[in-house]
């Protein structure tokens, strides 16, 4: 007959066994587990790692304050993006932060940096908010001081200095690469004039020089539209007192503009394109030209142009300087324009999954399984808040950061920075966006 003190050491050992395989097995086999490394998102359904969470007091909200990008047709739905600067603006702000507004006409920028939130308190409502793509190391906002007046501010994070503040319009980005911000403001139309819309840029670390206004006096070029503004005299008293190199550009339904650098300007109308290249603190046209222009992330720019005879030709040129090559006759059409399309040399894909030319991406799942780990949490908070079911009525709001390997989850009363599983689609389309 087995001893009993046997029997007993055998149960605690088997015990102790189990305890470790459960332990040990949702970690890969690299890192001492039991388990692949590429288990499906949808498997780990609720077993997402929360990063941060932030808790809303009740009447705030991710959301800005109504304002939209001038070559915005509609609001961008906030759920999409891969954080590229192609994009429009998203109260969500890349991994670290989230733009905030309040009742009382308050708002605040909260950032996770170091293990802890800091917050950028304002008077105003914001209306546009974004960290430079370049450092994350400056925050650029606009606020609505009152009706129809509108003020930018550039601070310094984490420290929250501002290092300057200016009047301007309803919205502000950085260029693609971080070294200025463009500001926009939309000029009153003169009688029989086109609209028109005033930009004028600011250097982030450069002092900014003697302001400016582009002439539109390029030899060889066309002489600029009726009622555009090339002498400070003609801009209005708010586009007089407005800072840095100026620009007074016609401006229509559908028109468009990329700021890839801090010194370069393309912009695309139903009327043509036009690039703009900053020269000795000003603003000159450095060619124009009929045909539809868009940008062909994430180095080109890409223009479809009419033939002398007849039919189309598609272009593409780098962003740097003006330098059309053709693209081969046999290739498959581009698809429309979507500000969230991510381009390679061989196609294109969004963050909603769809797809360009076969793109190598696998199909994208954690956002369906992060909105079903978290509805739960949206059913409680909207039977604490009656608001909650204003803001969302379907259920919770992702918003995907696929190349930082995280999403934003907003269920209502709180926001979740909640780490994203490693499938192989995170590690391919970091591949694809470096």
């Amino acid at each position: 007959m087995i001893p009993q003190r046997y029997i007993i050491a055998s149960l605690f050992i088997a015990a102790m066994l189990l305890l470790f395989a459960v332990v040990q097995a949702p970690r890969p086999v690299s890192a001492g587990g039991v388990t692949a490394v590429e288990t499906p998102a949808l498997m780990n359904l609720g077993g997402f790692e929360v990063l941060a969470e932030w808790r809303l007091e009740d009447g705030w909200s991710p959301r800005f304050q109504g304002a939209q990008d001038p070559d915005q047709s509609e609001p961008w739905p906030f759920e999409g993006g891969f954080g590229t600067p192609w994009e429009p603006a998203s109260p969500y702000l890349a991994d670290q932060g989230l733009a905030l507004n309040g009742p009382g006409g308050r708002s605040e920028v909260v950032l996770w940096r170091g293990l802890e939130w800091r917050r950028y308190r304002f008077d105003a409502p914001l209306c546009s908010a974004r960290l430079d793509p370049a450092k994350g190391s400056r925050l650029l906002v606009t606020l609505q001081m009152g009706p129809a007046r509108f003020e930018t501010r550039l601070l310094e994070i984490p420290e929250g200095r501002v290092i300057w503040s200016t009047q301007s319009g309803p919205w502000s980005r950085f260029s693609w690469d971080g070294r200025a911000a463009l500001l926009g403001l939309p000029e009153p139309a003169e009688p029989r004039g086109e609209p028109t819309l005033l930009l004028t840029t600011l250097p982030l670390e450069a002092e900014a020089t003697e302001p400016t206004l582009a002439a539109w006096d390029e030899p060889g070029l066309p002489a600029p539209p009726r009622g555009l503004a090339t002498k400070v005299e003609a801009l209005s008293e708010d586009g007089r007192d407005l800072p840095g190199a100026r620009l007074d550009l016609p401006w229509h339904a559908g028109d468009r503009l990329w700021f890839p650098r801090g010194d370069r300007l393309w912009h695309g109308s139903v009327q043509g394109w036009t690039a703009w290249w900053l020269e000795g603190g000003r603003w000159r046209r450095q060619a124009t030209g009929l045909g539809q222009l868009t940008a062909h992330p994430p180095q080109r720019m890409a223009l479809v142009a009419p033939l002398p005879e007849e039919g189309m030709a598609r272009r593409t040129s780098p962003l740097a300087k003006v330098e059309w090559s053709p693209v081969p006759e046999g290739a498959l059409p581009w698809p429309a324009w979507d500000p969230a399309w991510a381009w390679r040399e061989n196609g294109a894909f969004d963050a909603w999954d769809q797809r360009w030319n076969e793109s190598a991406l696998p199909p994208e799942r954690q956002r369906q399984a992060l909105f079903e780990a978290h509805r739960p949490d949206w059913r409680a908070a909207v039977s604490l808040r009656a608001s909650v079911k204003g803001w969302l009525p379907r259920g919770p709001e992702v918003a995907l950061r696929e190349p930082l390997g995280t999403a934003w989850v907003w269920v209502g009363d709180r926001v979740l920075l909640v780490r994203l599983v490693e499938v192989e689609r995170l590690r391919v389309l970091k591949k694809l966006l470096r």
